[in-house]
């Protein structure tokens, strides 16, 4: 049987090696694959009401490109001569035309070229929807793993808890420490244990959080990781920041408003010269019916051009000025969002670097010193060298502590999960 000391000492080992000071277990280990990241990411991909959303307004774009830069339906005319016109040719009883109208050189083209721009338009927004959705499922996983852990961090110190709770009350039976001790004790147990109980009625709004990020029911049970992924960046800060430039889906929508915009005054720009009609008629004409004249019972043809007039320049000239004023309003969208998107890289690099810091502070440092101290502090305490405060002090360390570098794990797997969505890329090993 272990002795006190011994005890203590196996009950902190195993309280660390489950807090995260040695490598955790990878994020995807959970029996239930469904249950895990890469399940979570499969089953948005199906799921996800704005991402379905987002692939049907994408179908509307690519269809409505079917439609534009098509010429008009040609028309049919037919008209019957309710009294039929006497000529000297015969009587004229009913005429049939057909025209087509042509809009001037090259409008067709630039309305194709439009239609391609929404539909690049159309491609960016769902690609920025794909990288949103990739990024919020991550995120709701990664807080849901931190509460996990958070849990059993909690757990632990509950136990641990107890185990000082025994230890104080044997000293008070043998008269070698204060009541006082024992109630210091079960106040702080008291404490612990309504956080576990603050952190169990955490998971309901987390996973109806999720189930509505799968497009599954809100009250679909999800089994609760207790691991993390360790995911660390792979790419330097500067190829972050080109892959950013490169892939932003909001960058590339700036640069289609920009070609839309510039395609739309060409388009104006010929909205100057007139537009054609063309028809061709004939005349439905019977037989004369007195003499027997050359051209008796023949029907005419007649070809017809129609051409509008485009004398009303203001209402053109103010279309033109319209799409210049589209082109500076696109410009400065692109460059707002390219300005914005370089300030959010710089925020997500910095919240990397300081969750790093933390974690290597937490790990390396921090936990394993308070676990001595925590150490040191029940030793003295069984030896009536150090007082129930200073137990309890080195308790509230180890508990403080943990959690600690367990956001701390948490926040640099969240900055990852931003960058991704920014760069466009995966920039770290997530099954790792």
């Amino acid at each position: 049987m272990l002795s006190g000391k011994n005890k203590i000492r196996w009950f902190l080992g195993v309280l660390l090696l489950i807090s995260g000071v040695t490598p955790v277990t990878a994020a995807f280990s959970s029996t239930n694959e469904a249950d895990t990241l890469s399940g979570y990411l499969e089953q948005a991909l199906t799921g996800n009401d704005a991402l379905r959303k987002a692939r049907a307004e994408f179908r509307i774009s690519t269809e409505k490109t079917r439609q534009a830069g098509v010429l008009p339906d040609p028309k049919l005319v037919v008209q019957y001569y309710l009294q039929p016109v006497e000529t000297r040719t015969g009587p004229q009883n009913a005429a049939i035309g057909i025209s087509q109208s042509l809009p001037w050189f090259s409008k067709l083209a630039l309305l194709r070229e439009m239609s391609n721009h929404e539909v690049a338009i159309a491609g960016a927004g769902l690609a920025g929807v794909e990288l949103a959705v990739a990024r919020q499922v991550k995120e709701a996983y990664i807080e849901y793993g931190f509460l996990g852990l958070s849990q059993q961090t909690v757990a632990d110190n509950i136990e641990l808890l107890r185990y000082l709770e025994g230890v104080a009350r044997s000293r008070y039976a043998a008269g070698k420490a204060p009541y006082f001790d024992v109630l210091k004790i079960q106040i702080e147990l008291a404490k612990t244990e309504e956080k576990a109980l603050a952190l169990a009625d955490q998971a309901y709004p987390l996973r109806v959080h999720i189930n509505n990020l799968l497009g599954t029911e809100a009250e679909r049970v999800r089994i609760i990781p207790h691991s993390l992924p360790l995911v660390v960046l792979e790419k330097s800060e500067d190829t972050i920041h080109s892959l950013s430039l490169l892939n932003a889906p909001l960058l590339q929508t700036g640069q289609q408003l920009i070609a839309r915009a510039r395609t739309g005054k060409e388009l104006a720009e010929k909205d100057f010269f007139p537009d054609f009609n063309f028809s061709l008629n004939t005349i439905l004409t019977g037989s004369a019916e007195y003499g027997d004249p050359p051209d008796s019972g023949r029907n005419p043809i007649i070809a017809g051009l129609n051409v509008n007039l485009p004398i009303f320049r203001d209402r053109r000239h103010a279309k033109v000025a319209e799409q210049e004023a589209g082109i500076m309003s696109a410009q400065s969208f692109q460059q707002e969002q390219m300005r914005l998107l370089e300030t959010q890289i710089e925020q997500d690099l910095y919240a990397y670097r300081e969750a790093q810091r933390k974690l290597m502070l937490y790990r390396d440092e921090l936990l394993p010193k308070v676990k001595q101290q925590l150490e040191v502090a029940v030793n003295g305490f069984q030896s009536g060298e150090n007082s129930i405060l200073e137990l309890i002090d080195a308790e509230k360390g180890l508990l403080i502590f943990g959690l600690a570098e367990k956001r701390a794990l948490a926040d640099r797997a969240l900055a990852v999960a931003r960058l991704e969505a920014r760069a466009g890329v995966v920039l770290a090993n997530w099954e790792q």
